[in-house]
């Protein structure tokens, strides 16, 4: 992980703050048409991702940020 985050701050780094990527996880299933992810043309179906990955999503954003 720690390579990874290196090389997106690498790449990243002359966007603005707000552009820039700050957390990610690293799934175990590449996203496909056949799981419903991907459309025919490969555009991300945003929707499916969120509801799929809600769990991943919300422990990277913690409601109690206190």
């Amino acid at each position: 992980n720690e390579l990874i985050a290196q090389e997106i701050q690498k790449y990243t780094k002359q966007f603005s703050r707000v552009e820039q990527i700050r957390k990610f996880k690293l799934l175990e299933a590449e996203w496909s048409q056949a799981s419903g992810e991907l459309t025919p043309t490969l555009k991300v179906k945003r929707r499916v991702i969120e509801q799929k990955y809600a769990k991943e999503i919300e422990s990277m954003y913690p409601k109690d940020m206190d």
